[in-house]
């Protein structure tokens, strides 16, 4: 992958560092226990690329979540905050890089995947300037 950009996103990843994580959930308006368990549990992402069709399968404290979308086409889902709240979401991709533009109710959300040889990180961007920064690692 070096040099050019990823042809193929798929794989199982293992969250390997977090910064700035529980804040980010803090300004989505995530409740306390639910922010506490996200921000520290072990998670995994399996992703699975078919063309432009993208699943995303994360799993964090003994919960899945599964998010599919089309690059270009809204999309609704679960994000998995411990609640039923709906975003909706568009993605793009750029590179090596796919952004995510989300938004559930008054709440607007920014995630930008960025993969390289050995996994990604994936930078969220909330409310009041909020920022996380999460680095997956690819798994064998």
């Amino acid at each position: 992958m070096a040099g050019g950009a990823f042809t193929d996103f798929s794989g199982t990843y293992e969250l390997v560092s977090s910064d700035g994580y529980e804040k980010y959930l803090e300004s989505i308006g995530v409740g306390a226990a639910t922010r506490e368990t996200l921000a520290s549990d072990p998670q995994t992402v399996k992703i699975t690329q078919e063309g432009d069709h993208y699943t995303l399968k994360s799993t964090v404290a003994a919960q899945a979540v599964t998010v599919q979308f089309t690059l270009g086409q809204e999309f609704v889902g679960n994000f998995g905050y411990g609640d039923d709240r709906q975003a909706k979401g568009i993605a793009r991709r750029d590179g090596s890089r796919i952004m995510v533009q989300l938004q559930a109710g008054d709440t607007r959300a920014t995630v930008v995947y960025s993969i390289d040889d050995e996994g990604f990180d994936a930078v969220f961007n909330g409310p009041n300037a909020v920022t996380a920064k999460r680095r997956f690692k690819r798994q064998p």
